[in-house]
């Protein structure tokens, strides 16, 4: 569980120019509106690198959100790589939402955690009441804020998420990679379904809850002082480990259907080798973890763990022929969990975030 926050002691020049950049905006924007204009302030979290037109695409969407009434948006988006390269695409999006302040800074130490913090930091710092984070592959609905506040407000939750859809594949994609999107799609839509039924059961606490599409109390973090996890580096699964410390904090979390992202899948991801090295990753960081927390069951989980996947790997592998080889995604998915697994066990933790596909 991680409490404590970045150590800000040492920052790039052009990172520090970035961030005072963000505060003049936050200054000017209050000569501007009086605090008796608005009841509070939303964050619209952000973390990006390397996907300039993504990140175009997000920002586009953002601009046409519809702002529920006596809300004041601050966006906030943080860079993580070793130098500042969006600032022509910043100040366009400022044209763009004139009535909103536009933070932009950079996080040089890569790492989503460590760029995820930096952007809850700079929400605490701005006397922000909710934070969002949607990723920079996505886009999101105009009604997504609205459905998002709505829900986080029907019974004052510290933690609201929702549905992130896959777009329809690019143009480019071959017959082969449409095959592993439609793959992709149905374990999506499963996984939506299952969250679904959950939620109707009363048992929301139990869907873990993706930074994709996601709402924060802010107060929540001032109080518990949770952060992101940095010691994940770039190994991901940064988002579920924080659900699930939330949840140790005593947070109220839901989930609701109505809130939609949809995110671009560029063609890079449509193979079977991209999901199997995903999976892998993620299951690396999931038994690392357990073994940090000392589990004395560790060794019979996994092995419950691992035969349940080899089970499921076979079902999926004799049933492409019928499913039109769309089973094939969820096989390279068990396939790649169950060495994902074995390889945690063994200390090897990948870091999967090295590199990031799309553009």
């Amino acid at each position: 569980m991680v409490t404590a926050a970045n150590d800000p002691s040492s920052r790039h020049p052009v990172e520090h120019i970035v961030q005072m950049r963000g505060r003049l905006d936050l200054m000017q924007l209050s000569r501007v509106f009086s605090a008796d204009d608005y009841e509070r302030t939303i964050c619209i979290g952000t973390v990006t690198r390397g996907r300039p037109q993504m990140l175009s695409n997000l920002l586009k969407s953002y601009s046409r959100l519809n702002v529920p009434d006596r809300v004041r948006l601050h966006f906030i988006i943080i860079e993580n790589n070793e130098t500042a390269s969006l600032g022509q695409a910043i100040e366009d999006f400022r044209e763009q939402v004139p009535r909103s302040s536009v933070q932009y800074e950079l996080e040089t130490q890569l790492g989503i955690a460590f760029a995820r913090n930096r952007a809850l930091e700079a929400a605490l710092a701005s006397d922000g009441d909710l934070l969002t984070f949607a990723d920079d592959d996505e886009i999101v609905a105009e009604d997504w804020l609205e459905r998002l506040l709505a829900a986080r407000e029907a019974q004052d939750f510290d933690i609201v998420a929702s549905p992130v859809r896959f777009a329809p594949p690019p143009a480019a994609a071959s017959r082969w990679n449409r095959m592993v999107w439609s793959g992709m799609d149905r374990m999506n839509r499963n996984s939506e379904a299952k969250s679904v039924r959950l939620l109707k059961r009363g048992d929301a606490r139990r869907i873990k809850l993706a930074t994709g599409s996601w709402m924060g109390n802010l107060e929540f973090f001032r109080r518990t002082g949770l952060r992101f996890d940095n010691s994940l580096g770039l190994a991901g699964g940064e988002d579920w480990q924080l659900w699930s410390d939330a949840l140790k904090l005593g947070a109220r979390t839901t989930w609701t259907p109505y809130a939609i992202a949809s995110e671009t899948v560029p063609v890079e991801r449509l193979t079977l080798r991209y999901q199997y090295r995903r999976s892998r990753d993620h299951s690396s960081v999931l038994i690392e973890r357990r073994k940090c927390k000392g589990s004395k069951t560790i060794s019979l989980q996994m092995l419950v763990s691992i035969l349940g996947r080899v089970w499921t790997l076979f079902y999926c592998i004799l049933a492409a022929p019928l499913t039109r080889g769309s089973t094939l995604v969820r096989a390279a998915s068990c396939l790649g969990s169950i060495v994902g697994l074995l390889r945690g066990r063994l200390g090897f933790v990948s870091p999967h975030y090295r590199t990031t596909s799309g553009s």
